[in-house]
């Protein structure tokens, strides 16, 4: 179902009377320019023949008129649009349907100069026609001012445009180099994290190896609970030194794109599930067919972990269930990471890709809100795309899309550095 625009834009009924009261459209107002209709039938061929002739010998105009078949259809939909000025209802529905219009031309890239300057033709056929049929005539005088002030509300809205669009282009400029200052320190942090991850799978070590002697020497004299503790212990011990193993031992590799088995990559990120899902009933369902696949190997297992983890850690349901699928779309892996958790709201979705964006219940828990942002950068990266289903309370489906084919190289977006999120 569409979305509608009026709610998107906040343009209630009461916004619709104030927008209108601005602009002095009184009820009145709108009965007498309802009353042109009974006119309309007549003048409506020629004046649609007359509009886009006009359109299609200006160049700017023209480009969007080639296609035959579209053509016919922009004339049938110009009929009606027409028709819906002198209709005299201008409620919801009408304010509807002219924002979409709005959305429309944007989409197509037609920019507001150029249907200004279509609302001019209107004035300059259907005033003098109508002013006929009422037994008057337009000073040509009024006709000349009318165009001016088409011309003057066509360069204001083309200068607001041209300076909105500047400004968040500045922006998104600015939030570019501090994200690069961000991927510049985390570059220097992971030098000094693989120096102390050495010392830390030592200590790692040490401590695995002491809970190993206590349980050996001691097993007989402490109590049951206790010792299950520390076998416990001395199990995420070693798991927490394979993670770290892994870690030091690739980040050489990371940027770098060959065959990799996906299911390999997942037994990797299951081997870490308990380190994501500490005193959590949590079921991971893996792939069932091996799945080999062009890409870098460490950044793409950290897209798998993060999903998996994300999902973890919002989990809300006493028997969480996480399940990584996969299928076939024409030339594209398509894989998901579904999970039976709060779900995301409706207005947060567009949001949650965006760099350091946190949804209120990721606040409470900590984080920088730059997960989804590394998945959705690496993904790019790879010449996919990555997108979300989800229903409140019920969970969420986060997929994205890879080529079958190799890609020669890793699409390089020169605002970083080519494997600046590789590694995260």
């Amino acid at each position: 179902m569409t979305a509608s625009l009026v709610d998107k834009y906040g343009i209630d009924e009461k916004v619709r009377e104030e927008r209108k009261a601005f602009l002095s459209l009184t009820h009145t107002d709108e009965k007498t320019a309802g009353e042109l209709l009974r006119w309309f039938a007549q003048i409506a061929p020629q004046m649609i023949d007359d509009f886009y002739q006009h359109l299609q010998s200006h160049p700017n105009t023209a480009q969007f008129l080639k296609e035959p078949k579209l053509f016919e259809r922009l004339k049938r939909e110009q009929l009606r649009y027409f028709e819906e000025l002198v209709s005299g209802e201008y409620g919801q529905d009408y304010f509807e349907r002219r924002l979409r219009v709005g959305e429309r031309h944007q989409q197509i890239g037609l920019e507001p100069r150029w249907y200004l300057g279509a609302y001019n033709l209107y004035i300059q056929f259907c005033f003098p026609e109508f002013a006929r049929r009422l037994g008057a005539e337009v000073p040509p005088e009024l006709m000349a001012l009318l165009k001016v002030i088409l011309l003057d509300i066509s360069l204001t809205l083309e200068a607001y445009f041209a300076a909105s669009t500047e400004q968040l282009q500045h922006r998104n400029d600015e939030l570019e180099r501090a994200l690069h200052m961000y991927f510049e320190t985390e570059l220097k942090a992971q030098q000094y994290a693989k120096l102390a991850g050495h010392e830390i799978r030592s200590s790692l070590n040490a401590i695995a190896h002491a809970c190993e002697e206590v349980v050996v020497d001691f097993g007989d004299k402490i109590p049951t609970e206790a010792l299950e503790t520390l076998k416990d212990a001395n199990d995420r011990c070693w798991q927490v030194m394979r993670v770290v193993e892994r870690i030091l031992s690739q980040p050489e590799q990371a940027g770098m794109s060959t065959w990799v088995s996906v299911n390999e990559l997942l037994e990797e990120v299951s081997g870490r599930l308990n380190l994501y899902s500490v005193d959590k009933d949590v079921e991971l369902i893996l792939l069932d067919e091996p799945i080999r696949i062009w890409a870098d190997p460490v950044s793409l297992r950290e897209v798998f972990a993060n999903l998996v983890s994300n999902a973890v850690r919002h989990l809300d349901k006493p028997n969480g269930r996480i399940a990584v699928e996969h299928r076939f779309s024409g030339k594209l892996h398509i894989f998901c990471v579904s999970d039976n958790g709060p779900g995301i709201p409706p207005d947060l979705q567009d949001r949650i890709f965006q760099p350091f964006f946190l949804a209120p219940s990721s606040k409470e828990r900590g984080g920088k809100g730059l997960g989804l942002y590394f998945v959705r950068r690496i993904i790019e990266q790879h010449g996919g795309t990555v997108w979300i289903e989800s229903v409140t309370g019920q969970g969420s489906r986060f997929s994205f899309s890879l080529p079958v084919e190799p890609l020669l190289s890793l699409p390089i977006d020169e605002s970083d550095d080519a494997d600046d999120s590789t590694s995260r």
